[in-house]
Order: structure tokens, then sequence, then C-alpha cells
């Protein structure tokens, strides 16, 4: 008996907390604006983002985010494209690398006060390279984490800002070719990873179920 009354306490006391769990879909477009790190003059360039998610509100200062994403990114700059063994540098040129990602982002919302639509946004995204124009091997998977601010109005829809940064070097096969085999040691061939570097400006809908 008092099992049966301990349980049915903590089904009393769980039940609040559950009734406040909302489960939207959404769709999210935005603007990037990306590059790639400790590349020699390389600049920013333009591309679309977007996604459809999951938004799970769990609390009033916290929300959970699945995502599924695309992202448009690369650079401007100097490409160097190596054939074989013996002849490593056979052109080069400066023009637009644009890289094609899907990939899942899991992103976290803080809200500041709660109830209130400003809100801190932070989390992890495993992105897939299904297409790109470089001279070069990019790396098919890449891990990045991301940040950034937000702003969501009563009716569910909302702006954000976010600043994401890869930790998979971009050059597929780098270190296994050019310190294994070449063992090059250069300003070009320095180890600095080259990362991509996104800026994304974006607008999204939460519809309401």
């Amino acid at each position: 008996m008092k099992n049966l009354i301990l349980a049915i306490a903590c089904v009393a006391i769980s039940l609040p907390t559950f009734s406040q769990v909302k489960v939207r879909p959404g769709l999210r477009l935005g603007l990037n604006a990306s590059n790639i790190t400790n590349h020699y003059n390389s600049e920013r360039v333009f591309g679309l983002n977007g996604a459809v998610f999951v938004n799970i509100h769990l609390a009033n200062f916290y929300e959970l985010q699945p995502e599924l994403t695309y992202s448009n990114q690369g650079f401007n700059g100097v490409q160097h494209r190596y054939v074989g063994s013996f002849d490593p540098l056979i052109t080069s040129s400066d023009s637009d690398v644009n890289t094609h990602y899907l990939g899942l982002g899991i992103a976290n919302k803080f809200y500041v006060v709660p109830n209130l639509g400003l809100h801190f946004i932070v989390g992890p995204s495993l992105e897939f390279n299904i297409s790109d124009n470089s001279y070069y091997d990019i790396t098919p998977v890449d891990l990045s984490l991301f940040g950034g601010i937000g702003y969501e109005f009563p009716m569910g829809l909302g702006i954000e800002a976010r600043y994401k940064q890869g930790i998979v070097d971009v050059r597929d096969g780098y270190y296994d070719i050019y310190y294994d085999d070449y063992n090059y040691d250069d300003e070009y061939y320095n180890g600095k990873n080259k990362l991509n570097s996104v800026f994304q400006f974006n607008v999204y809908y939460k519809f309401g179920m």
C-alpha cells in the first residue's frame, strides 16, 4: 500500500512537468558568410543555409531542437591542385570554392528570461559533403560546434545569428599524403588545420500543434 501511494505521488508530481513539454516542427532559412581558416589571402563567400527541425520545449528556460540541415559554404582564394607523386603542383587559380553539406544538428536553446523570446544557442553538428567544385579532395564528413543568439516572437517567428566552427581539416588525406610521403616543411605545409568557419543569419518559423 505504501508503495502504491508513493507511486501515485511521483506521478502527481511529474504531471505538471510533462504537461509543459511542447513539440513543434519548423523551418529555417538563412544566409552563410563562410571561409576556411589558415588559408593565405582567402575571403568569405556567401551561400544559403536551411533546415527542418523539431523543437521540444522542455522548460520555460530550455528547448532541445534536433535539425536536419543544408549548408552551402566555402571560400574565395588560391587553390592548388596536386596530381601524382612526382608533379605535385600543376595549376592554381583564384576562384570561389563551393561545398554543399547535408547534416544533423542538435541545438540547445537557453532563454535568458522565461517567456521572453531572447535566447542563446549552442550545440554540435555532423555534416556530410554531398558536392563540391574544389581542385583538391574535400573531407567527406565535417564535425562542427556552433553558438549564437536569437529572438523569437510570440507567433513562432524568430531570427537568429550563429557562428559555426568546423573541427575537422577540410583537406581529405592531407596529413597522410604530405607529411608521411613527402615530408614537406615550408609555409604551406605547416600543419595548421584548414577548418570551416561560417557566420549564419537565419529566419525561422515554428508551426503550432
